[in-house]
């Protein structure tokens, strides 16, 4: 087949160069290079790209020329619909930007209210979020919330709405944990220190020495809590003198975490390795009242006066100070902290 068409081109080509005339002879040379090309393009599926004034020019032609594919291969049908189709969308996009410029984009500050409002109430949807919308005279279609609450879901700045770190929120104010911390004296006498924080504001609500952790000294300590924080859930992890403790008796959820996993009652974990880094670690107990004193004053400064991370780096009880005045200070835990304050003038 390839024979025959080569054959087929030299004769024509022969047949050209014999006539005397130079235009016939122009048009075979142009013939047999667009036949070059043609199969060039067609073997390595090269799609040309003609320049704009090129495409007019084709189709300016095209019209007086009967079946115009058997000289000019390059645009097909689909180039032809696919240049209309463009034509069209040039032209409505044009007509719409000049004559019909349509509804005005919502500014910055209302899609930053309605994110808000959908992240301080994980409840609502968007026909909920419209109609408090325009609570406040403000009219937005359910549709548009939906694509800008979807468009602050790809960028990441809207969370799913049952996620760990808003499940444990909701419960903050039920919520505490106990554990036990041992402190060897000198002699190498073992006291245990009893401990109860409120994970909401990182406060330790209840504290006590003893050195026999029986089961009746969690009665004991249990028996005074109870009363000042009714229905509740206590975190405890499984020491023998927790875990086997009738919390039923006292009207205590009693939370057990798995055992060896002490990062499920981290709260207290964390109070304490701060408790032995910023106060045991710095005194050699002798007595049991020296290690009381030594708990009161840390308890006291852990309470009122250490920033909290969790917090935000605020203190539990932040006193209310001055903008203005002299800076003081007031030495806490025997001086091994400090608390910086203005003094009114």
């Amino acid at each position: 087949m390839i024979l025959v068409q080569l054959f087929l081109s030299l004769f024509r080509f022969c047949v050209f160069l014999l006539s005397r005339r130079t235009a016939r002879a122009k048009i075979a040379l142009l013939w047999l290079e667009n036949h070059y090309y043609r199969r060039y393009f067609t073997q390595h599926r090269i799609r040309p790209c003609l320049l704009p004034h090129e495409k007019q020019a084709v189709h300016a032609f095209a019209g007086h020329v009967k079946n115009p594919s058997r000289f000019f291969s390059l645009v097909g049908p689909h180039t032809i619909l696919t240049t209309w189709k463009n034509a069209v969308i040039r032209y409505w996009t044009r007509l719409h930007k000049n004559n019909l410029p349509g509804r005005p984009p919502l500014t910055k500050a209302l899609k930053e209210l309605i994110l808000t409002l959908k992240q301080e109430n994980c409840l609502w949807g968007v026909r909920r979020i419209r109609d408090e919308l325009t609570k406040l005279s403000l009219s937005v279609s359910h549709e548009t919330i939906a694509k800008i609450l979807n468009g602050f879901r790809r960028t990441g700045d809207l969370k799913a709405n049952l996620s760990w770190k808003k499940f444990p929120a909701s419960h903050w104010h039920s919520l505490f944990a106990c554990d036990f911390c041992t402190v060897t004296a000198f002699g190498f006498v073992t006291f245990y220190v009893f401990f109860v924080i409120k994970l909401e504001i990182r406060q330790i609500v209840h504290y006590n020495i003893t050195r026999n952790p029986t089961i009746r000294f969690p009665r004991l300590q249990f028996s005074e809590f109870e009363y000042k924080y009714p229905d509740f859930y206590l975190i405890h992890d499984n020491s023998g003198e927790l875990r086997y403790f009738p919390y039923d008796q006292y009207d205590i959820k009693d939370v057990r975490i798995t055992p060896y996993s002490p990062n499920m009652n981290a709260y207290a974990e964390r109070f304490i390795r701060s408790l032995r880094q910023e106060c045991l670690d710095h005194f050699v107990i002798f007595t049991e009242n020296q290690l009381r004193n030594v708990l009161k004053s840390y308890v006291e400064y852990y309470n009122n006066y250490r920033p909290h991370q969790g917090l935000h780096g605020i203190p539990n009880a932040p006193p209310v100070q001055p903008e203005t005045g002299e800076i003081r200070k007031r030495p806490l835990v025997f001086g091994l902290h400090n608390h910086y304050y203005r003094e009114a003038a």
